[in-house]
């Protein structure tokens, strides 16, 4: 089984993430919930390597914990932009991924 004490924990509670959340069509925003149901499922070893995840460090952008934040995928048209704070998955925002854009 999976090491529960690594556990990916979700924090959902940016203002902004969750104004945008809400402004998802139905569609999508199911998509975000299964994403979100499959993070928990997951520890971070396992998250921050798999390749679906896409999890990537943004250099340029400062966590409020003075640390990079970072990008993930979230469906197939958005990643998010969150950080780690021990367990806690923080979720700052969401954004369209433009990489989706070019795949096929």
């Amino acid at each position: 089984g999976q090491d529960v004490a690594n556990r990916v924990v979700l924090d959902l509670n940016s203002p902004v993430f969750l104004d945008e959340l809400f402004s998802l069509d139905k569609t999508e925003l199911a998509r975000v919930v299964k994403a979100r149901k499959k993070l928990r499922s997951r520890n971070w070893d396992t998250f921050t390597t798999h390749r679906g995840s896409r999890w990537e460090e943004i250099r340029h952008i400062a966590a409020p914990n003075g640390k990079p934040a970072h990008s993930f995928r979230l469906s197939q048209k958005y990643r998010a932009l969150a950080y780690r704070d021990g367990a806690f998955l923080r979720v700052l925002s969401l954004h369209l991924d433009h990489d989706s854009a070019y795949e096929g």
